[in-house]
């Protein structure tokens, strides 16, 4: 099966604060077998093509008060060197920085195709006043927004800025915006997460972070909420290699055309990207 990976990141130890470095290394079985090599832009998508991934949404995280601050410079840099693979999102602080939604404006004409939030990260809530600027640039761009949502072990995280209750006002003032949940609400909120997939036609799930073999129960509805959920690894911050996480997500008996979709249709879907050869794929709300 095609697998279209929504939620990855640089390996940029040097960006990252110490407590995230740490922890990554800690964990990820990419970074003890390769390093510092998962810094060149070319090899980690030679390893991740490896893993049966066609594609990957790339992240940056510009966090500066906790995580890190790897810019979006960086990543649309690194992208524009992985012939395709890597597809390159934008990440501003509504907080910190001078003037978010020209910045914002500015990475999305230069070539990012989506925006990453990190609200209990960067301190504000996703239904406050200077999102919602953001969300109007999204909206005008036609691209996704993806938000961290659920828990988090780096210091400094505030989970009250996470929950994904604020987002139900988003959905309804912005009903043509792609709304993606990062983690499908960790820990805390997975039965608010699945309740507001399926309330709204513009909300969805992004299931990195989760152990697939878990994935029913977080969500006992699964297959009923499958065409709302979106495969992604948090690679390379995640315990496991993403072929081990597609397959777990494979022997969990669900329906072949369900497993596509998650694997790569929704995803598909949200980034506006062709169809496959063969493939008939239809724009979502938010998508188009």
């Amino acid at each position: 099966m095609r697998v279209i990976d929504f939620h990855t990141h640089p390996w940029r130890p040097a960006d990252l604060a110490p407590a995230a470095s740490d922890f990554i290394r800690s964990i990820s079985p990419a970074v003890r077998a390769h390093g510092d090599r998962l810094s060149d832009c070319r090899f980690a998508a030679a390893l991740l093509r490896e893993q049966g991934v066609d594609h990957a949404v790339l992240l940056p995280e510009h966090c500066p008060a906790t995580s890190g601050n790897v810019r979006t410079d960086t990543v649309l840099r690194l992208a524009a060197e992985s012939d395709g693979f890597f597809i390159p999102f934008a990440s501003v602080d509504p907080c910190t920085d001078d003037d978010p939604p020209r910045l914002l404006d500015g990475y999305l004409r230069a070539g990012a195709r989506g925006l990453k939030l990190y609200p209990s990260y960067q301190y504000f809530y996703p239904n406050e006043p200077r999102a919602y600027a953001l969300y109007e640039v999204c909206a005008q761009h036609g691209v996704p927004v993806l938000l961290h949502t659920g828990s988090s072990v780096f210091p400094g995280t505030r989970l009250k800025y996470c929950d994904p209750i604020h987002l139900d006002d988003v959905a309804v003032d912005f009903p043509e915006l792609a709304i993606v949940m990062a983690h499908g609400g960790r820990g805390f909120w997975y039965d608010a997460c699945a309740f507001l997939a399926t309330r709204h036609a513009n909300v969805y799930i992004d299931v990195s972070g989760l152990v697939p073999e878990r994935l029913p129960e977080h969500y006992p509805r699964l297959e009923r909420l499958a065409p709302k959920l979106v495969f992604g690894s948090d690679w390379p911050a995640m315990p496991r290699t993403v072929a081990d996480n597609v397959a777990s997500l494979a022997r969990l008996g669900l329906a072949p055309a369900v497993l596509r979709d998650i694997l790569e249709g929704n995803a598909r879907r949200l980034l506006r990207l062709p169809a496959p050869p063969g493939g008939d794929v239809k724009q979502p709300k938010g998508a188009a």
